[in-house]
């Protein structure tokens, strides 16, 4: 309370001070402006005589209220500046009161002038009914007083008239300014509530940011397929010596090792909310997507995935977590692979705008349809599969929030602002940008207001850029294979028509160990021909290597999840190592997509009648 009330006095102080500057310009602005009416009301036989005399009282005045003005211009609002508005209605008002003894005495209608006065700085100033009284009464004690002195013939009616408006004048400014001072009290309380209710918000806000900064970071750490961030809150705000923003978009990049091969990990998310919310969402996200990845680093069995699992535990670690503060927290994100060997990207969309590809100078979608639903979001079922795109040499991926579709842009139809409808405007900005973060956030601008949070990535793939040194595996990338060396990373020998011949002659000739060997390496090299994962899953399982053909069927079943006959070798293999349960489970797939499937139908009985035995009740 006590706070309150000092901080209440400096506010008043500052408040008086700029007003009594206010008071100061207007009195030497005024007062010798109205030398001009001086010239109308003396009498013409007393005006040579008193329009010199009434003109240096007026310079006098002004240039007196004008010293008064520069001294508060340079001064800190204290205790002290009251004074000056008391000097100045004794200096302003004992000029037109000493007017008045001149032109009359208590005759003259100059004292109108000092009701002007007693209104301009009652009325201005932030006073109480104390200062407001004693302020009027330098005003009456002054004109009594020189009167009485000066004119020897007054009349008492006109004593009593001239006072009785001076009096209701001061009655009135005096009431206003009081009621005027507490109202100015009050506001301000109820601001000083309210600046410590967000002072204490911006505190959180800045803990909350802190958390946050860690969280998005860019870790990748690649010269193959470098990444670039851009993030822009929509929340500014300042606390104590720091300016900060915070939000719900959230970036995130590393390196990861699955099967031995290299992967650059990437994430664009944004969580559902605004401000403090959407913070919450976006950390809880980050805490979560960074323990995954420190897991995969450190766990040797979390490096053994192929890419496609790997993408697959993660979002259901994500959902799982989500799910649990029951629809409250959602987040819409694109998280992917991209081998940086072959630079196929691996990824799942859930809810996100569509990932927009750069090359040669044009930029496209690379999704048209949306399969998932974003992450917490409850009792959502969907056959879960992974999206793959084959980057080219000089290709740029850039993700980005819905922040850069959420513009607010001149419409000359309307003759104003509308937000952006057009689906193809994003992929304008990027042409406009050339594929650079920098100068697709000054399209963004130079179009209209961003009006949400806003943050992009951008992946580029440069193989050129390959350190040979550290990928001895990949010696001599993008040579000329006439020199006898490698060419993007394999042999001449195994360019992709090649190795689909040697599948196919080794098939033909009843050769499987050979199809297999040869298979294997394709998918290797050639990680985007998900058919392949479909053969070796049927090869495996002819082969009685059950453990093998369920680790290819379930790649290609992450990439083709309504795939009917890999569903079917799926079964078929999980029955045979004894999974009996998830069998049953991908038959029941297969008849949702074709009920009368006779194969379903024959493994489903094999299923249920184990030597004998009904094993697994149909549902």
């Amino acid at each position: 309370m006590i706070h309150q009330e000092q901080s209440f006095r400096r506010f008043v102080w500052a408040l008086e001070k700029k007003w009594i500057q206010t008071v100061c310009i207007l009195g030497f602005t005024l007062v010798p402006i109205f030398g001009g009416l001086d010239y109308f009301i003396i009498p013409k036989e007393y005006l040579d005589e008193n329009l010199g005399y009434f003109l240096s009282l007026r310079a006098f005045a002004s240039v007196f209220v004008l010293i008064q003005y520069v001294i508060l211009r340079f001064s800190k609002p204290n205790a002290w500046n009251t004074v000056h508005a008391f000097v100045f209605t004794f200096v302003v008002g004992g000029i037109i009161t000493l007017m008045t003894a001149r032109l009359g005495g208590f005759e003259s209608s100059y004292y109108a002038g000092l009701n002007l006065v007693l209104i301009a700085v009652n009325l201005f100033l932030p006073w109480n009914a104390v200062k407001g009284a004693l302020n009027s009464g330098i005003i009456l004690v002054q004109y009594i007083v020189v009167n009485l002195i000066f004119d020897n013939d007054y009349k008492l009616i006109s004593i009593i008239n001239n006072l009785y408006f001076l009096a209701g004048t001061m009655i009135i400014s005096v009431t206003i300014a009081h009621f005027k001072f507490n109202l100015t009290k009050s506001e301000f309380e109820k601001m000083d509530v309210i600046s410590t209710l967000k002072s204490q918000q911006d505190g959180d806000y800045f803990l909350t940011s802190l958390v946050l900064q860690p969280l998005s970071l860019n870790l990748s750490k690649s010269d193959i397929v470098p990444v670039e961030f851009f993030t822009s809150q929509k929340k500014k705000f300042t606390f104590k010596n720091w300016t900060q923003e915070i939000g719900g978009d959230i970036s995130v990049s590393n390196v990861i090792t699955l099967k031995g091969r290299r992967y650059v990990v990437f994430v664009n998310a944004d969580a559902m909310g605004k401000s403090l919310q959407g913070a919450g969402g976006a950390i809880v996200f980050g805490a979560v997507f960074h323990a995954m990845i420190q897991r995969t680093k450190m766990l040797e069995a979390n490096q053994n995935q192929y890419p496609e699992r790997w993408l697959r535990n993660a979002v259901i670690e994500l959902q799982k977590t989500f799910e649990s503060f029951d629809g409250a927290m959602m987040i819409s994100l694109v998280i992917g692979l991209v081998d940086e060997e072959s630079g196929l990207v691996y990824y799942i969309n859930a809810e996100h705008p569509f990932p927009v590809l750069y090359r040669d100078g044009r930029a496209s979608f690379i999704d048209s349809q949306m399969y998932f639903r974003k992450i917490g979001m409850l009792e959502i079922k969907s056959r879960f599969f992974v999206s793959l795109f084959q980057l080219q040499p000089g290709d740029k991926l850039i993700l980005g929030s819905d922040g850069r579709e959420d513009l607010m842009v001149f419409d000359p139809s309307i003759g104003g602002k509308s937000m952006v409808e057009d689906e193809n405007f994003f992929l304008h900005i990027v042409e406009q940008g050339k594929g650079e973060l920098k100068g697709i956030v000054l399209a963004l601008k130079d179009s209209g207001d961003i009006i949400d949070d806003l943050s992009l990535v951008k992946i580029s793939f440069d193989p050129a850029n390959r350190n040979v040194e550290s990928e001895n595996s990949l010696r001599n990338s993008f040579q000329n294979s006439e020199n006898g060396t490698y060419t993007n990373g394999r042999k001449p020998t195994e360019d992709l028509e090649t190795l689909k011949d040697l599948i196919s002659s080794s098939s033909k000739n009843g050769d499987i160990e050979e199809s297999i060997r040869v298979a294997m390496r394709l998918v290797d090299v050639y990680p985007g021909e998900s058919n392949y994962f479909y053969f070796l899953a049927k090869t495996f399982n002819r082969h009685r290597d059950y453990k093998e053909s369920v680790e290819q069927g379930e790649r290609f079943r992450y990439r083709q999840p309504d795939h009917v006959n890999n569903l079917l070798v799926l079964s078929d293999s999980y029955r045979r190592l004894g999974n009996r349960r998830r069998a049953e489970l991908l038959l029941n797939e297969v008849f949702s997509f074709e009920p009368q499937n006779q194969t379903a139908i024959n493994l489903l009985g094999k299923l249920k009648n184990h030597n004998g035995k009904n094993l697994i009740k149909s549902n």
